[in-house]
Order: structure tokens, then sequence, then C-alpha cells
């Protein structure tokens, strides 16, 4: 069986859908909010449990004969942990749909010898930005096993964002951003000046701010000779540039969170729209881009597709029942590629519209 957490949340729903379109009828909506989530329940016309990552017991029930538990409910530095405990104490694979850096680094400290001892995996960020990340660095390293420098690169066109993304991301800028270099994860400086890159199809090069991401935390675990890896957000050249600002003072964006001087920014999030509209989500696309350094010259992998927030519903659901139906490739708190294999994610959005390329220079 199957528990979605956090099914009425904007990411929630989208797992649903997936499911619901994938014809399974081997799993169960919950949440904390009873109301909404049996309206939901009754939608779909599957079980529902209710449970808050602030009630352990309730959590326990949640997961009690659970194979699997899919959670979209974040800030996942705030949520995330509880719901991760749950399903190893029950014996259940878990997967989320998280962006949070510091989260999924916590969690390989506290959690990965246990879920490995267990043979169950927890796979966090199984969701566009970084399983399309770690899948196209994987397959960049499988193409040229001498890659010695992974430099990641997600770029967006279109607008709108959920109320998750955007309180994760305020989230995140209080805490540490870890990147590799020289086979160490080091904390990433200031940088005030943004990095350069030709992204694929374009004729000028782009502006890339520091985006802390998970590659750095997996990558080199499944490829050794991978010293050096960076995440990267790629942005408008005058966004790039205020946001180089923000980063360059995050520290004191911390303090500021800690002493609740930001509180008001929650509030104006919780205010706005839950997520982009169907239409919206629709028309915006996506590339990711694994531009990788060799010891004779370089080369890279570039995915591309539309409807982020699409792709990340039907990879949590996919990756949910491919737990479901069959052991992971590897057990512990381990990256998408990893417990699936880079190519089969990939290969699995195609009907999707989503495409990769290995490219050489």
């Amino acid at each position: 069986m199957i528990v979605v957490y956090g099914a009425t949340g904007f990411t929630g729903q989208l797992v649903v859908n997936a499911l619901v379109e994938m014809g399974r009828d081997d799993w169960v909506v919950a949440g904390r909010n009873e109301e909404r989530v049996a309206e939901l329940a009754d939608r779909v016309r599957r079980p529902y449990r209710i449970a808050d990552t602030q009630d352990p017991r309730s959590l326990e029930e949640m997961a009690r004969g659970a194979r699997v538990i899919v959670s979209t409910a974040g800030p996942f530095l705030k949520h995330g942990e509880p719901v991760v405990r749950a399903a190893l104490e029950a014996g259940a694979h878990f997967v989320d749909t998280t962006g949070e850096q510091a989260y999924v680094a916590r969690l390989i400290e506290r959690y990965h010898g246990l879920a490995k001892a267990k043979r169950l995996a927890v796979v966090n960020a199984h969701a566009f930005e970084f399983a399309l990340g770690i899948s196209a660095a994987s397959v960049l390293c499988d193409a040229y096993p001498d890659t010695h420098t992974v430099d990641v690169f997600n770029f967006v066109a279109g607008n709108g964002t959920s109320r998750g993304t955007q309180k994760s991301g305020l989230a995140a800028l209080g805490e540490p951003a870890l990147i590799r270099r020289r086979g160490r994860l080091v904390e990433r400086g200031p940088s005030p000046v943004p990095m350069r890159v030709r992204m694929p199809g374009r004729e000028r090069d782009s502006l890339a701010v520091p985006f802390p991401g998970t590659e750095a935390l997996f990558l080199s675990r499944q490829y050794p000779s991978v010293r050096d890896v960076t995440t990267n957000l790629v942005l408008p050249k005058a966004v790039a540039w205020s946001a180089m600002g923000v980063w360059a003072a995050r520290r004191g964006v911390a303090a500021m969170q800690r002493t609740g001087l930001l509180d008001w920014v929650d509030t104006r999030i919780d205010s706005g729209s839950e997520g982009p509209s169907e239409a919206a989500r629709l028309v915006q696309t996506f590339t990711v881009l694994a531009r990788g350094r060799q010891a004779h010259g370089r080369a890279s992998v570039s995915v591309r597709g539309a409807d982020p927030y699409g792709i990340t519903g039907i990879l949590a659901a996919q990756g949910g029942a491919w737990l479901a139906d069959t052991a992971p490739l590897h057990a512990g708190v381990v990256s998408s590629a990893e417990a699936f294999g880079a190519r089969r994610i990939l290969d699995a959005l195609a009907p999707q519209g989503v495409s990769y390329d290995v490219l050489s220079s």
C-alpha cells in the first residue's frame, strides 16, 4: 500500500492525480485536515488517514501496513523528519518532493545506516529539479567515466511558484549551502558574481546563481572520480544580480529568521495562491543541464520538458509505485538515481515530452 501524505496540498494533489491516471488501487490519501482529506478521498474514491507531524502516535497509525509513504508536506525542515521516522519504524520505503538540501543532509547523517540495515529506501527530492539533475549527472558520468567536475544548471521559463516552493526557499536561506570541493562537502562562500553558462539552444551565455542542491550530497557516492559538484539556478540578468545580493547577505537573513523578523513573509506567502494554475503550469518549460569536465575535454547532458510541477507529481507517484512493486537498486538514504536508475527515470518521462541528450564539446 502507498500512503500519500500531504495529499490535499498543491503538489500532493498532483501526485494523487498521477496515481489515478496510472490506474492503481493500492493507495490511500493522508493529511492533517480531516475535512479536506475526506473530501479529496471521496472525490478519488480512496480510503484516507489523518496524521499530524506534531503527533507521533497519529503518524504511527498512518504508516501502519504501508509499503511506501510518499510525502509532499513541507517545509521539510519542519515537517519531513517525523514522517521519515514513522516510515522506517513501520518498515516502509519513503519518497518525498523536497527541494531543501539541509533537510536531506540531516537525513543522510541520521538515518542512512538504519534504512540500509532495514533494506529500505529513503528517496528524497524525487521531484523536479533534483531528480532530473542527479539523473542527468549520472548519465553524464556513465558516458564519461573520467568526469571529475559536474556543475548542474536549472532553468525554468514561465511564471508561477507554489506556496510550498516559496516556503522551502525561505527556509533554505537560513541553512548552510553545501557544494563538493576536492572530494569534500564544504559550505559555499558568498560568491558575489554569478556563474556564466551557455544553455542548449541559446546563442548567448546566461547567468546562474548558487542553488543548494542534493547532487553534491549524492553524486560522488556513486562516482568517486567526481571531486567537485555545484548546483545552480539560471535567472534573467537583472534578477540574477539581485539574487546574488540576497545570497551574499544570507547570514543576516538567517539571523532575522531566528528572531522572527521574517514571520511576515510567511504570512504573505500563506495569503497568496496555492500554486500556478494548470494553464500557467503547462506553458512553463525547463532545461536541466549537467555540465562536466573530463581529463581531455568537456561534455554535458541536457534534459528538457514542460510543466515542472506536473512532472513532480508524476515522479513522486511513479517512485512510490516502483518501490511498492520491486526492491530499490540501493537501500539507505539514497538519490533518485541510486534508487531507480538514471535512465529509467528519464525514459519513464518520455510520454510527458521529457527528452535528454548527451552533448560533447
